[in-house]
């Protein structure tokens, strides 16, 4: 199995809070989800480090395959849009 990394730029700490929550939030959707036989019971585990990119501030946030990573990717969008 291949991991899937997803860089995300953060520019202070509120947007590194908002990241987290949303985080958080999808998390906890995925295991309702899973709760209701929607998907598969083994929830995708979700790993989040520093990425240090010279002056920038960015979280690798790592998930175990690309469609949860890409189902990731439209929330955040989505929950980021509206901040």
């Amino acid at each position: 199995m291949t991991d899937v990394v997803v860089r995300i730029d953060v520019a202070d700490t509120a947007s590194e809070t908002r990241l987290f929550e949303a985080i958080d939030k999808f998390a906890m959707k995925k295991v309702q989800r899973s709760d209701r036989g929607l998907v598969p019971d083994d929830a995708p585990d979700i790993m989040i480090k520093a990425d240090r990119c010279g002056e920038f501030r960015r979280k690798a946030v790592i998930f175990q395959d690309q469609q949860s990573a890409q189902e990731f990717m439209m929330f955040w969008r989505r929950v980021n849009k509206n901040a």
